[in-house]
């Protein structure tokens, strides 16, 4: 007699787990490097936002008597006269920092803030000199509340 063997197709259990198991450590890379971008991406909206300002502020100064704004309402300010035709929020919408701006006493030189998700970037403030002037403490740490030190500052100033 001709025994007729079966062959069954499909996986075993264990290859099954396998797969699963590679394809969820896949997943959580992606998700983390997703995330990560979108941390950068917000600090290079936020760099860009302060260059804007900052330019907005030169032009100020040379059609006022080469002083700047005043710090209560200096975006209201620089949008009511034209110079920007917006006013700047930060890109996570009111969860994180406003942007902040510090003149001189003279109004001769001033700082521009924000503060930076990324706490590797290369570019943060780590003089503790001007980041006093955001801050009662010296640290150079910042985030969505004043408690909050998730973050870094990153400064533009002046002359």
């Amino acid at each position: 007699m001709n025994k007729i063997e079966k062959r069954h197709s499909g996986f075993t259990l264990i290859e099954l787990l396998v797969a699963m198991g590679i394809v969820a450590v896949l997943t959580g890379m992606a998700a983390f490097n997703f995330n990560q971008s979108r941390v950068r991406a917000r600090d290079i909206q936020r760099k860009n936002d302060l260059s804007q300002l900052q330019k907005a502020m030169e032009l100020y100064k040379n059609d006022n008597n080469s002083n700047y704004p005043d710090a209560d309402g200096f975006q209201t300010t620089l949008l009511s006269a034209g110079y920007t035709k917006v006013q700047f929020n930060d890109p996570k919408n009111g969860e994180w920092t406003a942007y902040e701006y510090r003149p001189s006493s003279d109004f001769k030189t001033y700082y521009l803030m924000t503060c930076l998700e990324n706490v590797s970037d290369s570019t943060k403030t780590t003089d503790t000199a001007i980041c006093g002037l955001f801050k009662s403490s010296a640290d150079c740490t910042c985030g969505a509340t004043i408690a909050d030190n998730t973050g870094v500052m990153y400064t533009l100033s002046q002359p």
